[in-house]
Order: structure tokens, then C-alpha cells, then sequence
């Protein structure tokens, strides 16, 4: 990323599966389609792009989303609110897997994040964390790529993506260990933050984003 650009990292706005309050984590019709927006989230998302032209992003922004609905909307209010192009999308963002947790009830967070705090591997196909690191890690370096090769090169970008995914970018903008992503104060619904100065290295080995477009 060139030296002047800056990260940022969106949470998606309030979502019907939010107000419910369930876990909705695995591709499928309900994350790919089905679980938007609620019109308090779509309000959000506006807010959230009139704080950001506050803090100085411009419609020069790259803004990059992960495909579930509820993140995709979003980022395309966000951009049209600002005025920045098109969304570009990397699977990568996606919500970490809650695994058997998927359509049950959000409570089922905290078991999920106790195993966190103390580096288990989550029971009941969780995606651990190292994984969620490496697929967000991976992203955020093609996000530094895609900046560097706008023309003119973009001065900022933001990613807009779920909870755990962006505790955990959070976490590694920090320098912490991810597994200390509960440590990180919360991001709540579209809440716009500045990602630390810590970047994934480059020669570390790093899972493709198969259908980034």
C-alpha cells in the first residue's frame, strides 16, 4: 500500500439476523442472499460514510466486501454515500464458521470466545482462529496491492466485512496475538475504525482469494 494510503475496516450495519439475534455464518441462501439490511442498518451504513468523509476518505476510496448480503449492502450504501466506485468483493471477508452454532442463538458467541482466550480450538467445526487470520491477513495485502495499482493509486481503503473477521483484523493491526481478538474494544454496527500499523508479512505463505472480482 502506498506510504500516504490508510486501511480502515467497516462492520456491516444492523441486520435482520442481528435482530433476531442469531448466528448466521456458513454460504449459503440465508448469508448469501436472504439476511440483509434492516432500514436502521441502512441508516448506519449512511452515517457511517458521513463520519468517514469527516475523518477525511474521499471518493477516491477502494472499498472491498465480503459477498454476504448483509456486508455487501453496506459497503454499496457506504460507497454511494461517499461518492467512491464500484464495491469489489473478496470471499475472504466472509464470517468466521460458527460451525453448529450456525442458526442458533447469538449467546453461543461467548462459548466460542472462551476457547479463543484460552488458544483451544473451538469444538463443533468453528473456523479457529489462525485460520480467520490467514484468510484476513491474506486480504489485507491484496487490499494493498489493489490501492497501489489504482491510477492515481487510492488514498484509502475500507473493508467491510462481520464481527469476529475485523476483532480479528483489528487484533493484527495491534501486533497482538488474534487469539486476543475479545481484547480489542468491540466494533459495533457500522462503526468505522483506523486499522493499526501492523501488516501481514508479504513473504509468509498466504491462502488465494479464488473469486475476488
Amino acid at each position: 500500500m502506498p506510504a500516504d494510503a490508510e486501511l480502515w475496516v467497516l462492520r456491516h450495519g444492523e441486520s435482520t439476523a442481528n435482530v433476531q439475534g442469531l448466528i448466521v455464518s456458513l454460504p449459503g441462501p440465508r448469508a448469501l442472499t436472504e439476511v440483509g439490511l434492516t432500514a436502521a442498518g441502512r441508516a448506519q451504513a449512511r452515517d457511517a460514510a458521513e463520519a468517514a468523509r469527516a475523518q477525511g476518505l474521499s471518493p477516491d476510496t477502494l472499498v472491498i466486501s465480503s459477498d454476504f448480503v448483509r456486508a455487501r449492502e453496506t459497503a454499496e450504501v457506504f460507497a454511494a454515500q461517499l461518492g467512491a466506485g464500484p464495491v469489489r468483493i473478496d470471499q475472504r471477508l466472509r464470517e468466521r464458521r460458527f460451525g453448529i452454532h450456525d442458526e442458533g442463538p447469538a449467546s453461543a458467541y461467548e462459548t466460542v470466545w472462551e476457547a479463543d482466550r484460552e488458544h483451544r480450538t473451538p469444538e463443533g467445526d468453528v473456523e479457529p482462529v489462525p485460520a480467520v487470520a490467514a484468510r484476513v491477513g491474506a486480504a489485507i495485502a491484496d487490499a494493498s496491492i489493489l490501492a497501489a495499482a489504482g491510477n492515481p493509486p487510492a488514498p484509502h481503503v475500507v473493508l467491510v466485512a462481520h464481527g469476529d473477521v475485523l476483532q480479528i483484523a483489528l487484533a493484527l493491526g495491534e501486533g497482538r496475538d488474534p487469539h486476543e481478538h475479545r481484547e480489542v474494544p468491540h466494533l459495533g454496527n457500522a462503526e468505522l475504525r483506523r486499522l493499526g500499523p501492523h501488516r501481514p508479512d508479504p513473504s509468509v505463505p498466504r491462502p488465494p482469494d479464488p473469486a475476488a472480482t
